[in-house]
């Protein structure tokens, strides 16, 4: 007995845009146009005579039939894209990984060469971006994500728990010796960052009995901080993996041997994406270049 099959294209446009809850970016990833994704969504709502979406505020929504139909299609979607790379002996494919701007920029971008040496039949789509997504509904594949303390990273990679440690441009802070005592470095502006317990953590680390009042700038994204600390205009609180080129160049000096943990940087995993060739080769790509960025 034959299967009744809506078209595979049908059913594609609809299980990317139930998955992205929007029109318009199922159409980006498909790389058609807008409209082609909604004429593939309305056939295939005539063809079955249910109604999978409704208009809401705000572009489209899922009817509750939608989203029953969308929970069994998924599976089965990622089922094909899996069955489909494990017949190709080399990994091949796209990923999307989503990486804080300062991590994909200062260190993740710079090695990319070597990867795809390795991989050439993959694409990795860098989404550079601060924004907390839910990997495993689908948002992107991977992510690179900083972490604190008190976050759950049992399900997680760690790429690095280096420590921060206190940077200035040459000149900024005068000091005599290899290193500058914290009781100096508390009297000159202190490059803010949105983690509010960090600079009086690291002066606690450092020694000082009592932290005193200190001049903070207003918090600002870690890669203007290094902008700012290379512009002269304070001293920086960050991990070496960071700031790496720019104490080779010689724009900024370690002013501390005293580091203080706060957190590290972990990668987030999709659970189908991870069955994927091309995910387990970047994953396992990552964790040995970042090998020396962990105790």
């Amino acid at each position: 007995m034959p299967r009744s099959l809506p078209p595979l294209n049908a059913l594609r446009a609809f299980e990317t845009a139930a998955r992205l809850q929007s029109f318009t970016r199922a159409a980006e990833e498909l790389n058609v146009s807008h409209s082609a994704v909604s004429r593939h969504v309305r056939g295939l709502e005539k063809r079955l005579d249910v109604q999978l979406f409704k208009i809401a505020q705000r572009g489209v929504t899922l009817t509750e039939l939608g989203r029953w139909y969308a929970a069994q299609i998924t599976p089965l979607m990622d089922q094909i894209a899996i069955a489909t790379e494990q017949v190709t002996e080399k990994p091949k494919g796209v990923i999307t990984l989503s990486a804080e701007p300062s991590l994909a920029q200062k260190w993740l971008v710079p090695r990319l060469g070597d990867f795809y040496e390795q991989f050439p039949d993959v694409e990795i789509v860098i989404s550079s971006t601060a924004e907390v997504m839910d990997v495993n509904a689908h948002a992107v594949d991977m992510a690179l994500r900083y972490c604190q303390d008190s976050t759950d990273v049992s399900a997680f990679d760690q790429v690095s728990n280096r420590p921060f440690h206190p940077y200035a441009a040459p000149g900024v802070v005068a000091f005599d010796g290899d290193r500058v005592a914290p009781e100096v470095l508390a009297e000159h502006w202190l490059i803010g960052d949105y983690i509010p317990e960090l600079w009086p953590s690291w002066f606690r680390q450092a020694g000082l009995p009592e932290v005193p009042k200190l001049k903070l700038t207003t918090p600002m994204q870690t890669l203007l901080t290094i902008e700012y600390a290379v512009a002269k205009q304070g001293v920086l609180l960050l991990s070496s993996d960071l700031v790496a080129s720019e104490v080779r160049d010689g724009k900024l000096v370690l002013l501390s041997d005293v580091g203080v943990r706060m957190g590290g940087y972990y990668l987030v995993t999709n659970e189908i994406a991870a069955r994927r060739k091309p995910v387990r080769a970047l994953r396992e790509w990552l964790l040995m270049q970042s090998e020396g960025l962990r105790d």
